[in-house]
């Protein structure tokens, strides 16, 4: 394996093999990562795993500046710097560039890309030592690796600085959804008609409250299609990956979904995901759904759908439903009278009308901007991979 030799290469620069510039051996198969400590503490030294450097032994193996790969799962190529006094455990391989020949942090650049290692396996993916190390790739003189690290630090520097702040905008924009959706069930919205607010309970406005069918579903278009979580799950009804099961026509008049259902999720893992829902669109209706949802039909000449979805997305209403929820099981719950006894401000038709209008062009703008700061991040890793490659 090699990358491309026999093309031109500055002057001065070498075809070498990783065996003709470093030594290297296995971490200490016999030092296990479950039997050492997670977390640091004094008189303590640092240790590798394969995820990287995360545990830590009361001695050490080694001492100095050297690499250590991610030998043996899904991580397998992944380098990582090492240096002062620290010990290379089981799932590791460990790298010493020679003095003189091969700077640490060059190396590091050049060596922590996927593509470099040759890997075998495919449920436990690991490296293949030998051939790696007989990998041919261009090395340049000592003095201008070194120079060339400076630039690639300098350039990382900035692009740090830039992800940094999209990151910093990202947190900025998850605050001010909160805010918006606390404004709109507080009456700061539509300060004009917040006398008109008045506390009710869910209950006051329940046509009905169901659970969905227990019954199995599966792939095959057979049937009812039913929704389940992953359809409800991120605010909107998604009718891909859809699963069906058989039921009676009683069962599918009980459970046929109309225009304007809210369905919520009734058991999760997650606690955060409890409570949230969509609401059902023309191309739902007819459906049925999953046992782990609750569907809300409400009276929407009193109570709009949309405006009971943004009340369950409230941050008071979501902290009450988590609070609630939460089971030390691992499996968090909400039922059908908790449902009934939410409580919340409701104002009149039209203020409902208005507040979910503007929630929904506020909700764009801010999905807007945070999709351009997962696309500038997106770029910002391309453009590292492009500066080591030209490096």
């Amino acid at each position: 394996m090699s990358e491309g030799i026999g093309r031109e290469i500055p002057q001065g620069w070498s075809w070498v093999s990783l065996n003709e510039v470093a030594r290297h051996h296995s971490g200490n198969s016999k030092i296990i990562k479950g039997t050492l400590p997670g977390s640091p503490s004094e008189g303590l030294f640092p240790a590798f795993s394969a995820t990287g450097q995360d545990v830590w032994r009361d001695d050490f193996e080694h001492e100095g500046s050297a690499i250590i790969i991610s030998a043996v799962g899904a991580r397998c190529g992944k380098c990582f710097k090492a240096g002062g006094k620290w010990s290379a455990i089981a799932n590791t391989h460990v790298v010493w560039p020679s003095t003189g020949v091969a700077d640490r942090d060059f190396l590091w650049f050049k060596l922590n890309n996927e593509h470099f290692w040759v890997k075998g396996g495919s449920a436990q993916p690991f490296v293949k030592t030998r051939e790696s190390f007989e990998h041919r790739f261009p090395l340049p003189p000592l003095n201008e690796q070194r120079r060339i690290v400076e630039k690639i630090e300098t350039l990382f520097a900035r692009l740090d600085q830039g992800e940094a702040a999209l990151r910093h905008t990202q947190t900025l924009l998850a605050r001010y959804r909160q805010s918006v959706l606390k404004a709109a069930v507080t009456g700061a919205l539509t300060a004009s008609v917040f006398e008109t607010w008045e506390p009710r309970t869910l209950s006051d406005f329940l046509e009905d409250i169901r659970y969905g069918t227990a019954k199995k579903c599966h792939p095959n278009a057979e049937g009812i299609a039913v929704l389940r979580i992953p359809n409800v799950a991120n605010g909107g009804i998604d009718l891909t990956d859809l699963k069906y099961t058989q039921l009676d026509d009683r069962e599918v008049e009980t459970l046929a979904l109309k225009k304007g259902d809210l369905l919520i999720v009734r058991s999760n893992g997650s606690a955060n995901l409890v409570g949230r829902g969509a609401v059902v669109t023309d191309a739902a209706v007819g459906l049925a759904f999953a046992g782990y949802l609750i569907r809300l039909r409400v009276d929407q000449a009193r109570l709009l759908p949309q405006f009971l979805q943004i009340v369950l997305t409230s941050p008071l209403i979501r902290a009450r439903i988590e609070r609630q929820a939460r089971s030390t099981s691992g499996v968090h719950n909400i039922n059908s009278g908790e449902v009934k006894a939410i409580a919340f401000d409701v104002p009149s038709l039209e203020a409902q009308a208005e507040i979910v209008d503007m929630v929904e062009e506020y909700m764009a703008k801010i999905g807007d901007l945070d999709a351009w700061c997962q696309t500038e991040l997106t770029r910002s890793a391309a453009l590292r991979q492009s500066i080591l490659k030209d490096a």
